[in-house]
């Protein structure tokens, strides 16, 4: 077959997420292109031929299969938005695996430690934290796929069968996580933005599923976040992702909840549906230079034991030079407790690398999500924080006021270096300048949010857990990689 043929089964690619949206009443179905980026936007008749399209049946078939479920369509036509899917690459090979897309976390892995980890490998626990969760829901909020399995969806669908109409009916209320065959796990409707299982505003927005089955009713993603898993070759290091207002307002407050059972000693003790990341072999240190997984261990305790400077972002910066300058040993982590003072000149290009990705990603959000969408407000937010920090003046003050959460901020790199986040797809140097552009942009935040009213929503309590969450559960974090690639 030429290769610019339509497939004679034509399914959606791997690569490409289907996921359901409720602006007010009106469904759309999103399209993310993940090799991309790109967006399309589907009306339900659309998603109706699609979401026949499993790789199973013919263009005639498709057309037959979705008539049954109330999407008619004439063949030519179907034949025509196949072939405008498949021009634009959101079309998978016949063979359901060919093009397979590895998750995160199957990036951060290769090369990979063995498939089943050592079942005695201990478990090291951040220590000192526990969460204080206050229930308002705004990781709910946020995030624009939250996965449930096949039992986690059908317990849901029993529990609550009036949510989007879903109880008899699976597909009423879910997307296959990725293309459109049967696949292990599926993604819940959004509703302006949140879960569609997340009722009430505010404050008082709750879990409905918690409310009708307690924390068991809810997918294990949400009963174990915000804790993080990773096998770093010598234990199973479990932080805390900074993503959640909550992480940051249970910093120096015992009592919480812990972040697994302290029951729990070793691997083997975990659930095995959880995704444990793991430590490549080698990583980058600095664009071309290289060290082994054991030294980057090592040297990610010895940071984290050091005493951080009044300004982290300033102390990220420094050791981000010192690092490319003399690697992992040296004084590179002695720069870090007495760094330079940030140089709004070497952290403009940064800001404005974020800038352009934000204010992208916001003019396409305005054009299908819902005005009272919070991932829609938080980008524009970023890019407005970014836009402003483009001015010299502004930026140079903001440098050198104190910081307004030092704590915070510090905590935010204890539970980094402790889940091992700052070594992944970039070298180690470029990912301490990204950390400290995420700080600054986090310090002016509040005065951008507090501009557009919305310094009351809880998801602004905390500006730095919701650039995280934006960063990576948007895509906006590949403004780094873009810094990357100019470097």
């Amino acid at each position: 077959m030429s290769p610019n043929a339509l497939p004679a089964r034509p399914r959606l690619a791997a690569h490409v997420l289907a996921r359901r949206h409720l602006v007010g009443e009106e469904e759309r179905i999103i399209l993310h292109d993940l090799r991309t980026g790109e967006l399309l936007q589907l009306g339900p008749r659309e998603w109706g031929l699609l979401s026949a399209a499993d790789g199973t049946r013919d263009v005639e078939g498709i057309v037959i299969a979705a008539a049954r479920e109330g999407a008619p369509a004439r063949v030519p036509a179907a034949q025509a938005f196949f072939a405008q899917l498949h021009a634009a690459g959101l079309l998978g090979a016949e063979d359901a695996g060919e093009d397979a897309a590895p998750s995160a976390s199957a990036a951060l892995a290769a090369p990979a430690l063995p498939a089943r980890d050592p079942r005695e490998r201990p478990l090291e626990v951040l220590p000192d934290f526990s969460l204080h969760c206050d229930g308002s829901g705004s990781c709910c909020r946020i995030y624009a796929s939250i996965l449930f399995d096949p039992e986690e969806a059908a317990r849901a669908r029993a529990l609550r069968p009036e949510v989007l109409s879903g109880g008899a009916r699976h597909e009423r209320a879910f997307t296959p996580d990725r293309g459109t065959w049967p696949c292990a796990a599926s993604v819940v409707a959004m509703r302006d933005g949140r879960c569609a299982y997340l009722e009430g505003e505010g404050g008082a927005a709750r879990c409905s599923l918690h409310a009708a089955g307690g924390p068991e009713a809810k997918p294990l993603g949400c009963r174990t976040f915000p804790a993080s898993f990773i096998d770093d070759g010598e234990s199973i290091r479990i932080s805390v992702s900074v993503e959640c207002a909550c992480v940051l307002a249970s910093v120096g407050r015992p009592g919480g909840a812990p972040l697994v059972d302290p029951r729990l000693r070793a691997r083997g003790d975990l659930d095995e549906r959880l995704d444990v990341a793991a430590l490549p072999d080698s990583a980058e240190v600095a664009p071309g230079a290289a060290a082994p997984r054991a030294e980057l261990v090592a040297w990610s305790r010895r940071l984290a034991a050091a005493t951080p400077p009044p300004d982290v972002a300033a102390g990220l910066f420094s050791l981000a030079a010192a690092v490319e300058a003399e690697g992992l040993t040296g004084d590179a982590v002695a720069r870090f407790e007495r760094p330079d003072p940030l140089d709004p000149s070497a952290l403009g290009p940064w800001l404005a690398a974020l800038h352009r990705r934000a204010a992208r990603r916001a003019r396409g959000d305005a054009a299908w999500r819902s005005e009272r969408d919070l991932a829609r407000r938080a980008t524009q937010w970023i890019a407005a924080a970014t836009f402003a920090l483009a001015d010299p003046d502004l930026l140079a003050a903001l440098l050198l006021s104190p910081p307004r959460a030092p704590d915070r901020e510090r905590f935010y790199l204890r539970a980094a270096l402790h889940g091992h986040r700052l070594l992944g797809a970039l070298p180690l140097s470029l990912a301490l300048r990204d950390r400290a552009a995420r700080l600054v942009v986090a310090r002016a935040l509040p005065l951008i949010c507090a501009e557009a009213g919305a310094d009351g929503d809880p998801a602004c309590a905390e500006p730095i857990a919701l650039v995280e969450a934006v960063l990576r559960g948007h895509g906006l974090d590949a403004y780094a990689a873009d810094m990357a690639r100019a470097s």
